[in-house]
């Protein structure tokens, strides 16, 4: 069946005659509640604990504070919360400059989080999308579990290809 619109009202073209408009269709509870935690922000937090705006690491192109995926926290994993850890990865990484340290949820694999005035990945020059982040990961699953030494060596490499101004 082809219609033909006229004046908001819609006309079979074989036969001419009306077609019914039907009512709009509303989503389900269900599916209300499934785009309102889509649309949720996330809650990031650096190694002191203190909660960081989200807009400080993600890109957007529209400017807009909740640019972050939602599914970050799914991929990412969550904070650090071992302080012999932390201690070592403030000692390379200067606290005030907000740098996050998160571990992803069931493997010996930790994420740094560049914030965005320090990253040289992302941005409108490297063709960026919405919810781009500069991060990088260390992984342990070959050894096992973190070695502090092995963890302090391998920030150190990470350290020396972020651009971030001796202080």
């Amino acid at each position: 069946m082809i219609a033909t619109i006229e004046d908001d009202a819609f006309f079979e073209s074989s036969t001419g005659k009306p077609v019914e408009k039907k009512e709009e269709v509303k989503p389900s509870k269900s599916q209300e509640r499934r785009v309102e935690v889509m649309k949720k922000s996330i809650t990031l937090k650096n190694t002191s604990g203190k909660e960081v705006d989200e807009e400080d690491y993600f890109y957007s192109t529209k400017g807009e504070a909740n640019a972050a995926p939602v599914y970050f926290h799914d991929v990412c994993g969550y904070p650090v919360d071992r302080e012999d850890m932390l201690a070592v990865f403030d000692k390379i990484f200067n606290p005030k400059n907000n740098f996050l340290f998160y571990k992803t949820k069931d493997k010996e694999v930790y994420i740094i989080i560049v914030p965005k005035k320090f990253a040289d990945t992302i941005g409108a020059e490297h063709d960026s999308i919405d919810g781009d982040f500069q991060k990088h990961a260390i992984s342990f699953i070959s050894e096992g579990s973190v070695n502090l030494d092995t963890l302090r060596m391998k920030l150190l490499k990470v350290a020396k290809t972020i651009k971030v101004l001796a202080e």
